[in-house]
């Protein structure tokens, strides 16, 4: 009888269960993991089977041998309203919890069942428990990024300004996974941290979400302790949309982070055109310079060839050097960037500049056995015959180093032993 109490249960057979019931079958009965036919009928949404296991007497706040459940918390994970509400009525226990720490609520939470949710709230569900986690239901359901979860729970008392060990806030959360419906819930209720928040966002590049915060008041130019802007972490990113709203908020261009970069210094070093054209246009310095380098030697060098034709469109000196003495133009020879050459040289990059070690262009890629590079060098206008400080010449240079054939293109160019 006692095995057929459960079957009846799990098949949904209400007749069959009210006869066992009624000839004697203890209601409370289990399975080997402790599974009583409340729980499988509160688990698969059976409402006259619970009923008439809770007339005949069965414990409600029994929990399974296995995780702890309850009949509560199985039916409000599987979203049986009516179920939760007569389990509720009967005065199951809304905080029970199971091995894990988790309550009816987190689960409804964590599912997005939001009239279960509001239903244990006005049962007096607690929304500050803490799970083994450490996670509370409006840490899950902010997680998941269920709004309507998340508004229930704080209207019910949750922290908003909740703040993790290593610093992360409810909004934090939200803007890190990218959950702007929640991010507008907790904006609406006094969510703080904007300024840290717009960074976060930025950085991973929800630009509605970074749009929501400054409109909800976040500073534009705030600076993390690495001196860190928005901007910044948007450019070197390559956050196109981020850029272009932070631009329409009168975003600092010029800002440095401690590293001494601007924004359009670390978009120029990463390559991202785009970035690097609306910078400009905004009116970004074209010739900034940090550690030594300015936008277009630190795209040249790193071959970046449509945003050295941004820089050089905008007004970027073609012999723009480094601090180390190399021009922009020595840097992708060094590096073999044969389309950056081209644009350099188009804007009248001088091929002949010496380096500080007297080192030409053409030195540095016949040293390399760059052989086209030294093709367009020398149609360019390179000489062959002038000399490093060392007393070299890049005929020289690539007879030291066997580089047949790009000894062959000088000496055609006329080098000389």
């Amino acid at each position: 009888m006692t095995k057929d109490l459960l079957i009846a249960a799990k098949r949904g057979d209400i007749k069959q269960v009210q006869i066992l019931l009624a000839s004697g079958a203890v209601p409370d009965v289990s399975d080997r993991d402790g599974t009583t036919a409340l729980m499988f009928a509160a688990n698969l949404g059976f409402t006259e089977i619970v009923r008439s296991l809770l007339d005949a007497g069965a414990n409600l706040n029994l929990q399974r041998k296995r995780y702890g459940l309850t009949a509560l918390m199985l039916a409000a994970s599987a979203n049986h309203l009516d179920i939760v509400k007569l389990l509720i009525s009967k005065g199951a226990d809304v905080n029970a919890r199971n091995e894990d720490g988790s309550t009816a609520l987190m689960a409804a939470a964590l599912k997005n069942h939001v009239d279960v949710v509001r239903v244990l709230l006005a049962a007096g569900a607690d929304v500050n428990i803490k799970d083994k986690d450490d996670d509370t239901a409006l840490k899950l359901a902010l997680q998941q990024g269920y709004p309507a979860v998340v508004q229930a729970l704080l209207t019910a008392g949750a922290d908003v300004n909740f703040q993790e060990e290593e610093g992360e806030t409810a909004l934090l959360l939200a803007v890190d996974l990218g959950h702007l419906e929640v991010v507008k819930v907790l904006l609406a209720v006094g969510a703080s941290d904007h300024n840290t928040a717009l960074l976060a966002a930025a950085a991973a590049g929800h630009s509605a979400i970074a749009q929501a915060l400054l409109d909800a008041g976040a500073d534009v130019n705030f600076q993390d302790q690495d001196g860190e802007t928005a901007l910044h972490l948007a450019a070197v990113e390559g956050y196109t949309d981020v850029v272009k709203i932070l631009l329409s908020r009168g975003v600092n261009l010029q800002t440095r982070n401690l590293l001494g970069d601007t924004p359009l210094l670390v978009a120029a070093l990463q390559g991202h055109s785009q970035i690097v054209e609306a910078l400009l246009r905004h009116g970004a310095d074209v010739n900034v310079k940090n550690c030594g380098e300015v936008p277009l030697t630190l795209a040249a060098m790193h071959g970046h060839v449509e945003t050295t034709k941004i820089l050089l469109e905008h007004g970027a000196n073609a012999n723009s050097q480094g601090d180390d003495g190399k021009t922009a133009l020595i840097k992708a020879a060094e590096r073999n960037h044969i389309q950056v050459l081209q644009l350099l040289l188009a804007k009248g990059a001088d091929v002949n500049f010496q380096d500080s070690a007297g080192a030409t262009a053409l030195m540095w890629a016949a040293s390399r056995d760059y052989t086209e590079t030294t093709q367009l060098l020398l149609q360019a206008g390179a000489d062959v015959n002038v000399k490093n400080q060392g007393g070299y010449t890049a005929l020289m240079l690539a007879e030291f180093n066997g580089y047949k054939d790009v000894v062959r293109c000088l000496q055609k160019a006329g080098a000389q032993e």
